[in-house]
């Protein structure tokens, strides 16, 4: 019985004459050290690796980094999905906004094609200018006529006086002789 794995050795009676000093002495209870000794869990001493174990343990190798493999291109193709459906998005909204700015400046040029289409011609500034020209000619001489007329003007206006001045003269000499 000593030799069963995870069995300890018995241990030598009282009376053996081998029994180490200073050890306690056996208990008289053998049944009870039996019942300890049964109920105590069996360990095994580990067993070498065989050849069979180290070809079971690559083969669970080689099969986890299979899945480790197919785990990460399974990720890698969620990933790329999702990009690109973002990707699709922004650009969903990125066309968008070019059309809403494309249809605002074709508003603009609209608008400013419709102000252009109004706006005078080169001929039409040209018969401007020259009736600019002549108007500006005819204030010229009209400007010397009422120069020329202000001249008369003032010239009758001398006149006028120098005539009242003479009657005046007339007159006071004539009341003169009259009244002496």
């Amino acid at each position: 019985m000593a030799d069963e794995p995870g069995k300890s050795p018995e241990r030598p009676a009282a009376s053996d004459p081998q029994a180490a000093p200073g050890e306690a002495p056996p208990s008289k209870e053998p049944a009870a050290e039996e019942a300890a000794r049964e109920a105590a869990p069996v360990v095994e001493a580990p067993r070498p690796a065989t050849v069979d174990d180290v070809r079971s343990l690559r083969r669970w190798l080689l099969v986890t980094g299979v899945w480790a493999v197919a785990a990460t291109a399974i990720a890698t193709i969620a990933l790329v999905v999702a990009n690109r459906f973002d990707e699709e998005e922004l650009n969903a909204r990125t066309a968008n906004q070019i059309r809403d700015v494309q249809g605002r400046l074709e508003d603009r040029i609209e608008d400013l094609e419709s102000r252009i289409d109004e706006l005078p011609t080169s001929e039409d500034i040209s018969d401007l200018d020259n009736r600019l020209s002549e108007v500006e000619d005819r204030t010229g001489t009209a400007s010397d006529r009422v120069e020329a007329l202000s001249d008369r003007l003032d010239d009758i206006e001398q006149r006028v006086e120098t005539l009242e001045q003479a009657e005046e003269t007339t007159t006071t000499q004539t009341e003169t002789e009259t009244n002496p």
